[in-house]
């Protein structure tokens, strides 16, 4: 259950947390960049061996006859239900048909001939009804080389008693390899109507205490999961205690803390391609893994609909993993209830290790974007939010909060247009709610990175700072005097330049011109951006959209005559292996090197680079910054004393008085050595 996850305003110390579960129970940017690992490929096909196939007709079955064929199928739920599994074995429902009841699964395959349950004949899915009877429709127990297909499943009864669609379940069995859940239709499942962790859609459980069990290669894909009074997709383990996890939500589960052992996560977990929608608690919750990976599933309305008129959930979150990557994923629609009940898109929650959160598409989430919460005795660590896009995402877009640390937020896109969120009774939350902050930070969160994002804000809310959280080359706009954290020193306030604000993300790429373009800050080796393209280390585009066209360089201008087709652009095209140089006829000095970087730069100290430096180099000059109306001296008269006079290309920097932001950079050349009659300049450099 997730309730009251963030402390209102002035916050007290709160985790994100339950009740029951509380009682009981630094970085740098190129470090983390890179991510986790994803999840191994499966193995590859072995040859199916031969086994047996049980037939299943709801209509001509008799339960008496052998089941080995379509003319001897049995009939009834409990019948299908008797059968152990095993190799190569398969029970299929026959298409277009109905079973009332309940379907219990026992058996399991071998590598390379997995079992399976699923369907035969043309028409729609098979339908297995719970109808509200049995706290699950479909039950596995302890199956491994196994694969669940194309059944549609049902279980209602419009109570508010705990019930699941279908659940894998497993206790004290070891290592439970290569399940399949696919193409599944779950949906009207009846629950508490809030968030329970013991009700689902479809549910993954592990029990027992002796034996350590877990799923290695489990495969959640191409289901649709749908009007379920609780969880749509949530695994959960009580192999799952370290540092402060020491309970698995009893008063939920039933499950006493003398059961909950030693964290044995599932490994090679992938949760991918389905469609989560209308349920009122969280749409895919995946706790204990390690290496798991949650991609290009869509969640709508998650937290929506609940009949407990308090606390809230978020779409996507997750507990008690490591390694966890959540990518290519849309969510929308996750419902509000006031200030301190969640409502994001996405959320690294208690006793996380080294998530990354990448190439997402949130937009619509009345609480949120992205939250971060954890408590003392299972903190949340070192968790990557990068080339995300967050569109009109409602009251907080970024909630950071207790005992998290080392979260890296960098070059995502945020919209933010004004939304205003209207939470309507009985919630308890009742009101109409503005965006209130764009990044919120509570409590003790440290750690705090925030780089290379386009914050394209058309309110006031604002960007908290507490906790020395760093801002860096992050651009700003949406107002004619957009709000800004005053500590970002590198900060661009300037129309990115979007292609088209929209509905579709390719809307929010960046048009040739964009301010954004070649000025973010230093990212790892072999990053891709949310559309595939590759990016630089240095200097990227901010936002999550690399730019790849004609690359970007400024404009460079100069008084002097230019020798041949030395052009001037060699200044400042990032290679200090061409040159620029002047004529050798009629140099006079002062003249002007003109440089423009049609985007607000901020600038620190200029360097150049020279070759054959004692023969040809800058040997004095003023450097000059535009504030928009004049130029200003920065400084005067600086000499620049080279070494030789050969090949080798030589640097000097120049260290302006105080760090300026400025569109363009003069340098008045004073003098310079003419041993040929000219000088040359092979690259400007500012920082």
């Amino acid at each position: 259950m997730r309730t009251s996850r963030i402390p209102s305003s002035p916050p007290a110390r709160r985790t994100r947390l339950t009740g029951a579960l509380l009682a009981a129970l630094a970085l740098p940017l190129s470090a983390v960049a890179a991510g986790p690992a994803q999840a191994a490929p499966p193995a590859q096909a072995h040859p199916r061996a031969a086994g047996t196939t049980y037939y299943v007709d709801a209509g001509s079955g008799n339960d008496s006859a052998s089941g080995r064929n379509e003319a001897a199928a049995w009939k009834s739920l409990a019948r299908a239900s008797q059968l152990t599994l095993g190799p190569g074995d398969r029970l299929l429902f026959k298409a277009g048909q109905r079973w009332k009841g309940r379907l219990d699964v026992q058996g399991a395959g071998a590598v390379g001939s997995p079992a399976l349950v699923g369907s035969y004949g043309s028409g729609a899915k098979p339908v297995i009804e719970g109808g509200g009877t049995s706290d699950v429709a479909v039950k596995l127990n302890n199956v491994h080389d196994f694969t669940l297909d194309g059944l549609e499943v049902t279980n209602w009864s419009d109570s508010t008693t705990p019930r699941s669609g279908v659940n894998l379940f497993a206790k004290d069995a070891g290592k439970l390899s290569n399940v399949t859940l696919r193409n599944l239709n779950i949906h009207d499942v009846d629950g508490p109507g809030g968030s329970t962790v013991s009700s689902a859609g479809l549910l993954v459980s592990i029990r027992g205490s002796r034996t350590p069990t877990y799923f290695d290669n489990l495969v959640v894909e191409k289901n649709e999961v749908g009007r379920v009074r609780s969880y749509g997709i949530i695994t959960w383990s009580t192999w799952s205690r370290r540092n402060g996890m020491t309970s698995l939500y009893p008063v939920e589960t039933g499950i006493p803390d003398s059961e909950v052992v030693t964290w044995t996560p599932s490994t090679n977990v992938r949760i991918s391609d389905n469609y989560v929608h209308d349920v009122t608690a969280g749409g895919i919750t995946p706790m204990h893994t390690k290496g798991a990976v949650v991609e290009g599933n869509r969640v709508d309305k998650a937290a929506g609909g609940r009949l407990n008129t308090k606390g809230g959930n978020v779409a996507i979150w997750w507990q008690g993993n490591d390694d966890l990557l959540v990518q290519r994923n849309e969510v929308s629609g996750t419902g509000f209830n006031g200030p301190g009940t969640d409502g994001h898109g996405f959320d690294a929650d208690a006793d996380n290790n080294h998530s990354v959160v990448q190439y997402n598409y949130s937009h619509d989430n009345d609480g949120g974007f992205f939250i971060t919460v954890s408590f003392k005795g299972a903190p949340t660590k070192d968790t990557v939010v990068r080339y995300n896009l967050s569109k009109d995402d409602g009251y907080e877009v970024f909630s950071l909060s207790t005992e998290t640390s080392g979260t890296h937020i960098y070059n995502n896109t945020v919209y933010a247009g004004g939304r205003v969120v209207t939470v309507h009774p009985p919630y308890t939350g009742a009101g109409d709610y503005p965006l209130g902050k764009i990044v919120h930070i509570y409590n003790n969160a440290s750690g705090i990175e925030i780089r290379n994002n386009i914050f394209y804000n058309r309110t006031t809310a604002g960007y908290d700072t507490a906790n020395a959280t760093v801002y860096d080359s992050n651009l700003y706009w949406g107002t004619d005097t957009p709000v800004a954290p005053s500590g970002d020193i590198n900060a661009v306030k300037a129309d990115p330049k979007l292609v088209s604000i929209g509905t579709d993300p390719a809307g929010y790429r960046l048009q040739a011109d964009s301010p954004a373009r070649g000025c973010g800050a230093t990212v790892a080796q072999g990053i891709k951006d949310y559309f595939g393209n590759p990016v630089p280390a240095t200097a990227p585009d901010r936002g999550f959209h690399q730019f790849t066209g004609a690359p970007f360089r400024p404009v460079v201008t100069t008084s002097y005559p230019t020798l041949g087709n030395s052009h001037a652009y060699r200044m400042a095209d990032g290679d200090a292996s061409t040159a620029w140089s002047s004529v050798a006829e009629g140099i006079a000095f002062p003249g002007t090197i003109d440089v423009d970087y049609r985007q607000p730069t901020s600038i620190g100290s200029v360097t150049l680079r020279t070759a054959f430096a004692t023969g040809q180099g800058v040997k004095q000059l003023d450097v000059q910054t535009w504030n928009g109306s004049s130029w200003v001296t920065q400084v005067a008269g600086q000499q620049l004393a080279w070494s030789g006079n050969t090949a080798t290309v030589e640097q000097r920097a120049i260290e302006l008085p105080q760090r300026v932001s400025t569109e363009r950079l003069r340098l008045t050349v004073r003098d310079a050595h003419l041993q040929w009659g000219n000088f040359a300049v092979y690259e400007i450099q500012a920082a």
